[in-house]
């Protein structure tokens, strides 16, 4: 007799456990996160790191203009190294 009490009380915990995790209330970020996901993983052929939009974009070709700098400064210095 005791245990079957023991046995309804849990089963009353848990139902209600349930029933408050599901009225949790949700960050309101947590919607937009998930919508950000969502463009990211479209598989419509462009990079990740592209598909925020121009800023992106921006972005790559500055690395690759800064690269660009890097080399050409890089084989200077070598350039006048070998020539002197």
């Amino acid at each position: 007799m005791n245990s079957s009490k023991n046995l309804f009380r849990l089963t009353q915990v848990v139902v209600s456990a349930t029933r408050n995790a599901s009225k949790e209330v949700v960050n309101p970020r947590f919607h937009t996160m998930k919508a950000r996901q969502k463009v990211f993983g479209v598989d419509d052929g462009v990079p990740v790191h592209l598909k925020a939009g121009f800023g992106d974009k921006m972005l790559v070709s500055l690395t690759w203009v800064l690269i660009g700098v890097g080399l050409a400064g890089s084989g200077h210095t070598v350039f006048t190294l070998i020539t002197k």
